[in-house]
């Protein structure tokens, strides 16, 4: 999710290139359940390059962290959901197509 302090890289091209390249290395298939039930059929759902380890306020300005493959894993919009769903809460976080918080369901 874009926050103020990590949008810069987000919106940048050297992360455009990175991400789309992990991706493309990962043959657009998700990395956690292996979804591929949607490829061919024109209506392929949105894939994420999310960072393992997240990216805070105090790791940014570190590329292994940002950049480095070792950190990215592609995920399907499913499982990117799934891992920032709090935990225990009942409650499921959803993002858009750019990773970006769309809301919460299960919100008061």
């Amino acid at each position: 999710m874009a926050r103020e302090w990590n949008a810069p890289i987000y919106n940048s091209q050297r992360w455009r290139k990175v991400a789309k390249a992990y991706a493309a290395s990962q043959h657009y298939i998700c990395e956690r359940c292996h979804n591929q039930s949607f490829i061919g059929t024109g209506k392929e759902p949105h894939w994420i390059v999310h960072h393992k380890q997240h990216l805070t306020a105090d790791n940014v300005q570190d590329d292994n962290i940002v950049y480095g493959w070792d950190n990215l894993e592609l995920l399907c919009i499913y499982c990117h959901n799934a891992v920032h769903a709090p935990q225990g809460t009942g409650r499921t976080c959803q993002f858009d197509e750019n990773g970006n918080l769309v809301g919460i369901l299960g919100e008061k």
